[in-house]
């Protein structure tokens, strides 16, 4: 065992006496120095956000969305509200200085910002753990086990599904649906020919890494541990988690530490693989997605993801999307804000002749969640679910119209529809442009075959759980 002491004692020692002169030194301190355009660029993001890769889209303020998602659990936030006005006059003036010391104010009246005893928020049952989330649900339904041979079709299905979904609706991530829609009335095929970059992917496959070494008994802390490795880049709830992870602090306080995006999509969005390693087991499936989702996010945010994982579970056993819907949402606790969404959207859709009047429902019922909230997006797949049925090309299309976060929605959706139609349901037309394979940032694995993602997930599984 190394002795910290002893280590640094020894440094001391074996030090040699070599004092650089001024130009020398100097050198030095300005390597020490950070770079200042990086910090200016961080923080132009931060409140102006970044133009989607994929899309074009402009994307929005991180410092609103934060304000936006505490208000919307419940937080009074008019402090901070308050320094937006000073903190968008210093960015118009280019003054940094000022506007460093209003983002640290802005996030310090965030992090002991109140809860109000009397919001919306508050009238639902706030989950802190799986085992809470399980006494809520009445019962787990049984199916018998998936053959290896459909396993493996399906499971290859599932994911031309997801790659193809989420590549279509990157192309159209961040607008407005009234934007699309008064520019694009059909989604037949790729807007342009497709990058196959997806921030959205790099989870699961750190789950998949993951699960490679432990199988069922994998923790939170195993997957947190493939971040780490693997990820260099995360964003808003992840950003947040792995600068948590780095400090050293682990699932669940990693999804919870001043993390005030921790009900937006980031979960929501990478569930499938949840359900891919436990088909036709819903009670599993929820559990893997609540011990991945407890890394960057809480409480509904961590719902989202099992609720991805319960639909891609139950395609490998259910038939008809609309049923698959139904059997997902008993498996929600009907005391927490998350079923209240998914019930409320599925009413909606049943009033509504199209998808169209459905969306624009949808869209004014949740005006007040960031395009990149859970809320809004399981929304987006409800409806396409629920107008799209089993046709792989209608579903795809009413997800990429919808807009808001259509890569995370999509991607998620379209891999149940997929393992339902088989590969057989998808035209050429979506696979061949991908066929070459993903372009990733994760290290060491910076282009990945589709072929090779489906058969590692089957050996994964097949080992571990068939």
């Amino acid at each position: 065992m190394m002795d910290a002491h002893e280590y640094n004692l020894e440094i001391l020692r074996n030090g040699k006496l070599s004092i650089p002169n001024k130009k020398e030194a100097d050198k030095m301190w300005n390597n020490l120095i950070p770079c200042e355009w990086q910090h200016r660029e961080g923080l132009m993001r931060q409140w102006r956000g970044v133009t989607l890769p994929s899309s074009g889209a402009s994307g929005s303020s991180g410092i609103c969305g934060a304000i936006a998602s505490m208000k919307a659990m419940g937080y009074m936030v008019e402090e901070a509200e308050e320094l937006l006005g000073p903190g968008f006059e210093a960015l118009k003036e280019e003054n940094w200085e000022e506007l460093d010391v209003i983002t640290s104010e802005i996030f310090h009246c965030l992090y002991y910002a109140q809860q109000n005893p009397n919001h919306r928020y508050m009238k639902f049952r706030q989950f802190t753990t799986w085992e809470e989330y399980c006494a809520c649900i009445e019962e787990w339904p049984r199916y018998a086990q998936v053959s290896p041979e459909d396993y493996a079709k399906k499971t290859r299905a599932g994911w031309y599904g997801q790659m193809i979904a989420g590549t279509a609706g990157s192309q159209l991530e961040g607008y407005y649906y009234e934007v699309i829609a008064g520019n694009i009335q059909e989604f037949k095929d790729y807007q342009v020919f497709p990058c196959t970059y997806n921030d959205d992917i790099t989870y699961e496959i750190a789950f998949l890494e993951a699960y490679k070494r432990k199988g069922r008994a994998i923790t939170s802390l195993d997957i947190a541990r493939e971040w780490l490795r693997l990820i260099p880049l995360a964003m808003s709830a992840e950003g947040i988690a792995m600068r948590n992870l780095r400090q050293g602090i682990y699932p669940p306080e990693s999804g919870r530490m001043g993390n005030y995006y921790r009900e937006w999509i980031g979960a929501q969005m990478r569930g499938a693989i949840c359900g891919m390693l436990a088909p036709g087991e819903p009670y599993e499936a929820a559990r893997l997605a609540w011990l991945d989702g407890q890394i960057s996010h809480a409480n509904n945010g961590i719902i989202g993801e099992v609720f991805s994982a319960l639909l891609v579970s139950l395609a490998y056993v259910e038939r008809d999307i609309r049923e698959i819907l139904k059997k997902t949402l008993a498996m929600l606790p009907d005391s927490s804000e998350y079923y209240s969404v998914i019930r409320c959207v599925m009413d909606i859709c049943e009033e509504c002749v199209t998808w169209r009047d459905a969306w624009k429902k949808c869209l004014k019922q949740f005006a007040e969640y960031s395009w990149v909230h859970a809320y809004p997006n399981a929304a987006a797949e409800v409806v396409a679910a629920w107008f799209g049925g089993n046709d792989f090309d209608k579903v795809l299309e009413i997800m990429c119209l919808e807009g808001h976060d259509a890569d995370s929605t999509a991607g998620q959706l379209l891999t149940a529809v997929a393992i339902i139609t088989g590969v057989e349901g998808i035209d050429a037309r979506w696979i061949n442009p991908i066929s070459d394979g993903l372009n990733t940032y994760l290290r060491g694995m910076e282009k990945i075959k589709i072929e090779d993602l489906i058969q590692t997930t089957i050996e994964v599984y097949t080992s571990f759980c068939a």
